[in-house]
């Protein structure tokens, strides 16, 4: 059997016990997910998250998506923060992606819409990603600063709110303009 096959079987079988009605399994299965789990588990983490488990399983849970490292872990995160079914855990969503300091700057026009979409956490989670992260590109640093001028300009409910994400999207247009002279 090769590395991979082993993986492959190893994550298979965190899934399976991810998804358990066997709380000893869940457990188990969490504490298999920092040595032995990938960007696959993802999903079924927050799924798990989703159902409202038991303290230790929440507190295993937010230990495993808090401190992702793997700079692939973005893209199914970033998935998950569209999937309706996972919608009420949005904000938690969003928490890990800056909790364990992954880069989603090329997302950042989804995720200045869904701070206007969103409800008043969704959007305090999104102005920590975005004034936590570097190296914006030019165009949808000015995209996502339109964005936030037309929800402003319609009276939003959390304007205040927008208005500071706006102003940290500014002085992160303003520092890449710096770099450049």
């Amino acid at each position: 059997m090769t590395q991979e096959s082993k993986t492959k079987k190893k994550v298979h079988k965190i899934i399976e016990e991810l998804a358990s009605r066997d709380e000893g399994k869940v457990i188990g299965a969490l504490k298999k997910v920092p040595h032995d789990g990938n960007k696959e588990v993802i999903v079924p983490l927050l799924r798990l998250l989703a159902t409202e488990p038991s303290s230790e399983v929440q507190l295993l849970l937010e230990k495993s998506l808090h401190n992702l490292k793997d700079p692939s872990c973005v893209a199914p995160l970033i998935e998950s923060l569209k999937d309706e079914e996972l919608s009420q855990i949005r904000a938690e969503i969003l928490t890990c992606i800056w909790q364990s300091g992954l880069d989603a700057s090329e997302e950042l026009e989804f995720l200045v819409q869904l701070s206007i979409d969103g409800d008043f956490m969704i959007a305090v989670e999104v102005m920590t990603i975005i004034d936590n992260m570097e190296g914006f590109p030019d165009d949808p640093l000015t995209n996502s600063i339109k964005l936030m001028d037309k929800a402003l300009d319609s009276n939003h409910e959390n304007a205040k709110l927008l208005g500071n994400i706006r102003q940290i999207l500014l002085g992160k247009l303003l520092d890449l303009s710096l770099i450049h002279i």
